[in-house]
């Protein structure tokens, strides 16, 4: 420890920072003091070990020197009772109500031009304690227990100075009040009461408002029990109305799978989260500061309450975190809708498995057509851009069909299954049983993407043969040689911007996800059957009966044909675009791929260039690994942000994974003969 602290002169620099915090005279200000003591534990490189070490040497001073203690607790105290708090225990790493592009906007202006200090600030001392970016990052590198230990030395309810802590436990009372109010108004808010209906029942009390009436009662009582005046527990009633509001919450995110949701709605439930935390964690420092018996329980709850304020302020104004907030909002919001659908495109048993062979079947059949069509379309030499919306009628139309036929296309199965595999990842507790079952759904999940490509491309290329053998009598035929090989070369990995396309495709592929599960959320929260039925010169015209059907079906199918166009006119304009910029864009999808090789094959009477069919077939295989891998990855991604995990989460899964594909990797290809609960996560 010696030899890594000395090298960058942290003894002295400690030695020095405690001497500041020793020197202290009573009524001071702590800031230049505490200051000089985070400027001496601050590391060089925040992502280095020292930051721990530097934290422990701190923890090993402070327990062999009780004076040094002594005049740290008091400078701390003293810095925050100087000072305004409620603001820094109430809003600091919090959601503001503003939203999130006034947010943006104010700090951004503040890049260019930083907020003024202001002495009477918590915030803006804190900001001057801890100015650099990094420093975020090295005080996370400190673990709950060292941190724990820290607050446990400290021991601020032992504090000789009376008022400051006082005024301390005061700013905290008035906090509370504060998130109370907020949480209440939030409560309220009628998108909440949408999903929630029974909120505004009569005779129904709202458990954010008994929330808040209790909380009055509760922060009086501590008042007084400081004083003197009386004894009660505080502690109990008030964090059952917690839990029930938290239930509420828990309610409203599963509501919004039939009601829909939208971002105020999202917006209010990852706020109202933040709250309802920020007040648990707050309540339980108050409660136990009237609990003179428990004063390692009151270090950790103040360590923890302290800590989630600091590293949300030390992040306020992270331009980077308030995006990936709003990327988990908006993700939030609709890969929620994707993780029911993507239950579909899951075989889990093997009645499962063999329908995803037939309705893969079904799309290979349509796709070998589809390619036809355009391979046609191409031959009337129109207008670049005329030629590009023709194309991508075709692909839109064509995509509809399969959709409204109910099969299945395999690239767009991983942006839908993500979803799925992230929802159950988040609803795992690490628990054995938990992780085998995200197996069984990885296992599940392979298989039926594996049969679905398999399906697409093993009908796609021989029908697209025999078709191209039947049309091969006409004069001319519908495929020339000079078509075919350029059909060929596209194929080629080593000729050819294969990767790239491909790489495009799958971006398009995760992009449809996207916009089927906000057009699937859309529809249930607008209420599109109710709405379409209602249409009085629709019902006019077909009758009532026939308008509900027509309603019910737009208000089921919305994300899957509404993705579908977005899909089919994103394919057929690429190249427009391309061409429009000056860039080599284009797209590669597997299933096209296969069917456009079998017409090549047929024009040249199967007999290709040396060594094309088989950079050809690998270039299919390549474009098939490429679409799912880009979709998948991206898809996945995204809706873990959106539950909040990140894929370290993964990693007890991985071991498992391994184990399961030496000992049955059959499992992977083929689902077992019994019925299969893959992925249920529920008892």
């Amino acid at each position: 420890m010696t030899t890594i602290a000395g090298t960058d002169g942290f003894s002295a620099a400690l030695a020095t920072g405690l001497a500041a915090v020793r020197a202290l005279e009573p009524g001071a200000d702590a800031l230049p003091a505490l200051a000089a003591l985070t400027a001496a534990l601050r590391p060089r490189n925040s992502r280095e070990a020292a930051s721990r070490v530097r934290w422990l040497e701190l923890l090993r001073q402070l327990e062999q020197e009780p004076a040094t203690r002594l005049a740290l607790r008091e400078a701390l105290l003293g810095f925050f009772a100087a000072r305004r708090q409620v603001a820094f225990f109430s809003d600091s790493g919090l959601l503001p109500n503003s939203g999130f592009f006034s947010e943006a906007a104010r700090i951004l202006a503040h890049k260019l031009l930083p907020e003024p200090r202001d002495r009477d600030d918590l915030r803006s001392g804190i900001r001057e304690l801890f100015p650099t970016a990094r420093d975020a990052a090295w005080i996370g590198t400190i673990s709950d227990e060292e941190r724990h230990a820290f607050w446990r030395l400290l021991r601020l309810s032992g504090s000789e100075n009376a008022n400051a802590l006082q005024q301390f436990i005061a700013q905290l009372l008035d906090a509370a009040l504060v998130l109370s109010h907020r949480i209440c108004g939030m409560g309220l808010e009628p998108e909440l009461a949408r999903v929630c209906p029974r909120l505004l029942e009569p005779g129904v009390e709202s458990p954010f408002i008994a929330l808040n009436a209790e909380l009055l009662g509760v922060v009086e009582g501590i008042r007084n029990t400081l004083l003197g005046d009386e004894e009660r527990d505080h502690g109990g009633h008030v964090f059952v109305l917690l839990e029930q509001c938290v239930e509420v919450v828990q309610r409203a995110r599963q509501a919004s799978a039939t009601f829909g949701t939208s971002m105020r709605l999202s917006f209010i439930l990852v706020r109202l989260t933040q709250h309802l935390e920020r007040l648990r964690l707050l309540l339980e420092v108050l409660t136990l500061q009237t609990r003179p018996d428990a004063p390692a329980a009151l270090s950790a709850s103040l360590g923890d309450f302290l800590h989630a304020a600091l590293a949300g302020e030390l992040r306020r104004n992270s331009l980077r975190r308030h995006a990936a907030q709003l990327l988990g909002l908006v993700a939030l919001r609709i890969t929620g809708n994707a993780a029911r659908t993507g239950e579909h495109y899951i075989a889990t048993d093997r009645a499962d498995w063999i329908a995803m062979w037939r309705r893969a079947g079904g799309a290979g059949l349509l796709i070998a057509l589809l390619a036809l069509l355009k391979i046609l379309a191409s031959t009337l030499h129109l207008p670049p851009v005329t030629q590009a919306w023709l194309n991508a009628g075709i692909y839109a139309g064509g995509f509809a069909l399969i959709h409204m036929l109910h099969f299945v296309i395999a690239t767009k199965q991983p942006s839908m299954t993500a979803a799925t595999l992230a929802a159950a990842i988040s609803q795992a507790g690490g628990r054995l049983r938990d992780t085998e079952r995200i197996v069984d759904l990885l296992a599940a999940t392979l298989r039926s993407q594996l049969a679905a490509i398999a399906g697409n491309v093993l009908v796609a290329l021989p029908v697209a043969v025999l078709v191209g053998l039947a049309l091969a009598q006409q004069a001319p035929p519908p495929v020339s040689a000079a078509k075919a090989a350029h059909l060929l070369a596209e194929l080629d990995a080593l000729r050819s911007p294969l990767v790239a396309h491909a790489a495009i495709a799958g971006v398009w592929l995760f992009l449809t996800g996207l916009v089927s599960g906000y057009l699937d959320n859309r529809a249930a929260s607008m209420r599109l059957e109710e709405r379409i039925a209602q249409l009085r010169w629709l019902g006019a015209v077909l009758g009532e009966r026939r308008a509900a059907r027509i309603g019910h079906y737009l208000a089921e199918h919305a994300g899957g044909l509404g993705g579908n166009l977005f899909f089919g006119l994103m394919l057929g304009l690429t190249p427009a675009a391309g061409l429009l910029l000056g860039l080599p864009l284009d797209i590669r999808h597997v299933a096209f791929s296969s069917a456009n090789l079998g017409y090549a094959l047929t024009a040249m009477d199967f007999a290709p260039p040396e060594g094309a069919l088989a950079r050809a077939c690998a270039g299919v295989a390549l474009i098939g690994f490429i679409n799912l891998a880009m979709s998948f990855g991206l898809a996945l991604w995204v809706a873990m942000r959106s539950h909040g995990i990140g894929f370290a989460r993964l990693a007890p899964v991985l071991p498992r994974l391994a184990a399961r594909l030496r000992s049955n990797p059959r499992s992977f290809v083929v689902p077992p003969v019994g019925p299969d609960l893959s992925g249920q996560l529920s008892d």
